[in-house]
């Protein structure tokens, strides 16, 4: 059976969920038999119910105005743990996105995550040790033409072109699933 893997990218009113910082927007997209399946790409914004920073504003660009009236996280956190189903979750840093689908499943009042993860920043780490690892800089270094803009379908679309460009040109798959770990929450 082929492996499906969801890349997936949030961006959040801040970087620490134990402090109140929330999911303000969530997107994943499939790579399923070496494809990036666009068509079947999840996305979404979040009314994360708490004021966003300005200084966070100023890096992913969502204002306050931009998420009221949207649905709050309890609302659609249940479809998006449906939707993820079983796949294998890709992310670059991952872990923080994970972090924050644990809290969302407490709110939510659901059981979190289970998946298998991959965490691209990792892989990158390993086989580029003195290189920046930004995704933005992964991307240059792997002629990705596309660049990330620090919102969430976007991130996960530069993310998907990075996933699928190590399993291509730089490590097989089962030296890749060597980086798959389960989550514990």
């Amino acid at each position: 059976m082929e492996k499906i893997f969801l890349v997936v990218d949030t961006e959040t009113t801040g970087s620490n969920p134990f402090n109140g910082d929330r999911i303000l927007e969530i997107a994943a997209i499939p790579v399923y038999k070496d494809k990036i399946r666009y068509d079947l790409s999840y996305h979404s914004l979040v009314d994360p119910q708490v004021r966003i920073p300005g200084f966070i504003t100023t890096i992913h660009g969502l204002k306050n105005s931009d998420v009221k009236n949207k649905p709050i996280l309890r609302e659609i956190f249940p479809d998006f743990k449906r939707y993820v189903g079983n796949s294998i979750i890709v992310g670059h840093g991952i872990k923080t996105d994970m972090i924050f689908f644990d809290f969302a499943s407490r709110e939510s009042g659901i059981n979190p995550l289970s998946n298998n993860f991959i965490d691209t920043l990792e892989i990158t780490k390993e086989i580029f040790p003195d290189s920046s690892h930004k995704l933005s800089d992964i991307a240059v270094k792997l002629k990705i033409n596309d660049k990330p803009t620090h919102r969430a379908y976007d991130d996960a679309r530069v993310t998907a072109k990075v996933f699928l460009h190590l399993i291509h040109k730089v490590i097989s798959m089962p030296a890749l699933m060597s980086y798959s770990k389960k989550w514990k929450g």
